[in-house]
Formats: structure tokens, C-alpha cells, sequence
């Protein structure tokens, strides 16, 4: 589907309505997206936006808690929230005739939850239950360490949940004006998907959305690096696996090479037939789980490198991976690497969008950057990649100065140190 199959309404008070026609469903989806998340908030108030997400679901006005989520589970729907680094939304999806309902208790919860200061203090001991519940999780808390080391003293490199102090302090005040200031309709996108009349779910959303507001689109700090060599952050903590990330920053989502950098991440570590997968797990038996991905933001990216293994087997996974990271660097990929690669990429694509809620995410994500996918075009992209585009990509970024390692495990300090200098070789 091409976004010239898309539909774009922008109302009088700002905010943009998107649908998804996809005729033949049997359901349709919704969702609110709102132009906030953890990279607008400051260090004081981190996890604000998360905090926000869940008090949203705890009544409004006119619903209390359970008649949220009876209105929609109780016509077999489906119903949720996610905050990320740069958008909140809230979703929902259900057979096509109800999704009316959806979109009004979507916006109900949008623009009238009441915040009460009861189910605040209530929802404030489930969110830090949370934030421990990650935190005993090494696989999960070592990628808030490799966020600390990728963007250093910047939102961005904060956990989107915020700490068990930052959320311990927000007042109910901080929470009404932090709602107040974003959640206005030039920072709101509603879509739909499934098949639906745009038309119809336009008017609708306009009844629900009548309030014009004066603010202004929200807009976040741009990222910035400033690293000149490897950095590395180890924790000791005895658990039965020792869980590390290698990072490096690389491409935004509107980087004309983003959709190489997808390729490269394919054959380096995306599935079972990856180089890492063959090396680390398949020959080697070091690791159960070793993968690679990627992570696009608006004016930056990562690339990350995981994997759990046996505590005194890390120091020679970490010298495999770097030798994986440095035969892309020198000999490049094959002919047949690349073909997998983009059959498995434009494969994964076609599959995810037959679901109505999978594609209503994908459109509105990029729906926010003012940007409608073209499959069309993306296909196009990937089929003109050569492999000599991917090795200029893996030349520019797996380099010495930009590499990141966070690790979690019973490391013994000179194991630590062999590790680190293996960064500090790797290239040479």
C-alpha cells in the first residue's frame, strides 16, 4: 500500500486525522498518538510522561477505571498504552462495528481523565513496582545502561519509566500541567485502520476533539554525542548469566541510508541465519540469545548488540563480536547475504501490515514526522542497496572511538579489564 492510499484530514484546531482503508477486515483499530515522551521531559520530572500514561487509564469524568476497559473488553476488544522516547499513544482494537467506541473512550481518556490525587498515590506504588521489576531483569536493565553511555547527561539517555526517586517526587500538579502543555490537538494524531469511512471517522473525531489550544507543536533538545573513544559501564551483580550491550549511534529515521543500515542489521545479528547467530550460538555455543537491532529517532539512531551467556565466557563473546564487526568492516557481504537480506526485510514488512493494529502503528509513528510509508518506494530503496553500501556503512560506524559496552553479571575486575581492552585494540 502506497500513502497515496492513505487519508489526511488536518482540523481547524490542529490536529491531523489519518485512516488506513483495509478493505476485507473483520476488524479495525484506533489509536491517539501524542507528541510527547521521555526525551521532553526534564531530569526533575523524568518518567512524567509514562506516569501520565498509566493515570490516564484510572477515570474520567464520565467512566470510572473499570468502565474503561469494560466499554472495550466487553465487546471483545483490545485496549493499551505505550509510552516511548517521543510519542505516548493509546490504542485500541476491535471488530470494525464498534470502533466508534473506541475513539470515544480513546478521547475521553485523552481529554478528560480526572487525576485524582487517591489514584495517583495508588498508581505511583505500581509504576515503582515496575521500575524494580526492570531493574532485577539484567537483559532489560542493561540497555538503560548502554542509553546512559550512547547520549550521557541528556533525556534521551534515560529510562522512559524515569527513577525510583523522580517518580517518588511528582505532585499531582507537576502531572495536570505537564498534561496541560502537551496534550492539546496540534500535538495529537488520532488514526484509524481497518475497513472504515474517512469521512465518518473524521466528523467523529472532530465532536471529540472541539477544544483549540494556542500552544505550540512540542519540539524536543537535538542529540548530541561528543564521544572521541570507547566507553564502558559494568555493574557486579551475581546472577546465574552475565547479560552485556555493545552500542554505537548511527542513523535518524529520515537518513536517506536508514533503510541500508536495516539490511546490514539483517545479516549481522537480526535472525537465526545472521552471521553473530552463526558464530556466537551455532559454532561456538556461547550464548542462547545473540541479536543485533536498530532504533531510529528523529535526529539520531543506535545500533545494539546483545547477548546472555555463561559469566566466564564473555570476554571471548565480546572478542567474537568484534571480529564479526570488523569482517563487515574489511571484507564486506556477499551477493547472496544481500538477497536474503532484503527478501527477509521486505518480507517482514508485507506480513506486519496485514494486521490492522501492526499497520495502524507503523503509519502513525511516522504520521507524526509529517511522513506517510510508501511501500512502493521502500521496495525500491531496498532493491537498489549494493553491497558496497553496506560496507562503506559498517567502515563509517563500527569504528573504535564509537563503540559502547554495558554489562551486567559476576565479573571479576581483571575479567572487566580484559574486556576493555579489547575495545581498546579492536581496529588496530
Amino acid at each position: 500500500m502506497s500513502s497515496q492510499n492513505y487519508e489526511v484530514t488536518t482540523l481547524g484546531n490542529g490536529l491531523k486525522v489519518v485512516t488506513v482503508p483495509m478493505q476485507e477486515r473483520e476488524s479495525a483499530a484506533v489509536a491517539i498518538w501524542v507528541r510527547t515522551g521521555g526525551r521532553y521531559e526534564s531530569k526533575k520530572v523524568s518518567g512524567v510522561s509514562h506516569f501520565l500514561e498509566h493515570m490516564l487509564f484510572k477515570g474520567t469524568k464520565k467512566r470510572t477505571t473499570r468502565q474503561i476497559k469494560e466499554d472495550i473488553e466487553g465487546v471483545g476488544g483490545m485496549l493499551n498504552a505505550f509510552t516511548g522516547e517521543e510519542a505516548t499513544c493509546y490504542f485500541a482494537k476491535l471488530l470494525v462495528r464498534h470502533f466508534p467506541k473506541a475513539i470515544d473512550v480513546l478521547s475521553d481518556m485523552t481529554n478528560h481523565a480526572t487525576l485524582e490525587a487517591a489514584e495517583i498515590a495508588k498508581e505511583r506504588t505500581v509504576i515503582l513496582e515496575e521500575i524494580k521489576m526492570y531493574r532485577d531483569l539484567p537483559s532489560h536493565h542493561v540497555y538503560d545502561l548502554m542509553g546512559e553511555l550512547l547520549w550521557p547527561g541528556q533525556p534521551l539517555g534515560r529510562p522512559v519509566s524515569g527513577t525510583i526517586e523522580t517518580v517518588s517526587g511528582l505532585t499531582r500538579t507537576e502531572l495536570t500541567g505537564y498534561k496541560k502543555k502537551f496534550y492539546h490537538p496540534k500535538n495529537i494524531i488520532v488514526t484509524v485502520s481497518g475497513p472504515v469511512n474517512h469521512e465518518k471517522t473524521v466528523e467523529q473525531v472532530r465532536e471529540s476533539f472541539p477544544e483549540k489550544s494556542r500552544l505550540p507543536v512540542s519540539k524536543f533538545a537535538k542529540a548530541f554525542s561528543g564521544q572521541s573513544g570507547p566507553r564502558t559501564h559494568f555493574v557486579e551483580k551475581q546472577t546465574e548469566q552475565t547479560h552485556f550491550v555493545i552500542g554505537m549511534r548511527s542513523f535518524s529515521r529520515f537518513h536517506p541510508d536508514r533503510y541500508k543500515l536495516g539490511l546490514l542489521n539483517i545479516i549481522l545479528g537480526a535472525n537465526m541465519s545472521s552471521r553473530l547467530f552463526e558464530e556466537v550460538r551455532e559454532k561456538r555455543g556461547l550464548a542462547y540469545e545473540i541479536k543485533s537491532g536498530v532504533g531510529f529517532y528523529h535526529d539520531t539512531g543506535s545500533v545494539s548488540i546483545s547477548a546472555g551467556v555463561e559469566a566466564g565466557k564473555a570476554p571471548e563473546a565480546v572478542r567474537v563480536i568484534l571480529r564479526e564487526l570488523e569482517k563487515l568492516r574489511r571484507k564486506g557481504i556477499n551477493e547472496g547475504e544481500l538477497r536474503r537480506a532484503k527478501d527477509y526485510f521486505m518480507s517482514q514488512l508485507y506480513m506486519g501490515i496485514e494486521d490492522t493494529l501492526d499497520h495502524l502503528l507503523w503509519v502513525g509513528e511516522r504520521a507524526l514526522d509529517g511522513e506517510l510509508p510508501d511501500r512502493e518506494k521502500i521496495r525500491q530503496e531496498i532493491e537498489s542497496v549494493k553491497r558496497s553500501d553496506l560496507q562503506d556503512i559498517a567502515r563509517n560506524l563500527f569504528v573504535n572511538r564509537g563503540l559502547n559496552f554495558a554489562l551486567i553479571g559476576p565479573l571479576p575486575p581483571k575479567v572487566q579489564r580484559r574486556i576493555q581492552e579489547d575495545f581498546e585494540i579492536h581496529e588496530r
